[in-house]
């Protein structure tokens, strides 16, 4: 078998982007807020206001960017991911299961692709993944086929 390629669809990433955007450009509105209050001699409210406004946005923002960047890979050898958690390399025949994670977030739900492992530890696939209608991926379902399939072809251990 030749590599597949997981990314995220064009409007997965764009939404990712504006959603980045906004959220950067609220911190910079935040951080300009906070450095008037200490030009002013109000540190106490300029860290207060930082902390509750700009630091939030910003760790989303850096979140929201990295995300755009994960990929998964899947071939004869096994898996490998790379994300915002760090890079994974799993072989087939170490996968206990291949499975659909329903969750909720803020507008709708999430699906995600989790896997287990022989060793009983677990982790998220950062793609593929589907969210509502704005960040659907319509071959989400057969992308977790193709996973699983590849999975029993090169020595998975049993039906899901």
């Amino acid at each position: 078998m030749n590599e597949t390629v997981f990314r995220y669809r064009a409007r997965q990433r764009s939404v990712m982007w504006a959603f980045a955007l906004l959220l950067g450009v609220w911190a910079g509105w935040a951080a300009e807020r906070a450095w008037k209050l200490l030009a002013d001699h109000q540190t106490g409210a300029a860290v207060g206001l930082w902390l509750s406004l700009g630091l939030a946005p910003t760790v989303a923002c850096v979140v929201m960017v990295g995300m755009t960047m994960g990929v998964t890979r899947i071939d004869a050898e096994g898996l490998r991911t790379r994300g915002m958690t760090g890079r994974r390399r799993v072989a087939w025949k170490d996968i206990e299961s291949i499975h659909e994670l329903a969750g909720r977030g803020r507008n709708g739900s999430i699906t995600q692709i989790g896997v287990t492992r022989t060793d009983g530890t677990s982790f998220l696939l950062p793609i593929p993944f589907t969210s509502g209608k704005i960040a659907e991926d319509p071959d989400f379902h057969e992308k977790l086929q193709l996973m699983r399939w590849e999975w029993k072809k090169h020595g998975g251990r049993g039906g899901e």
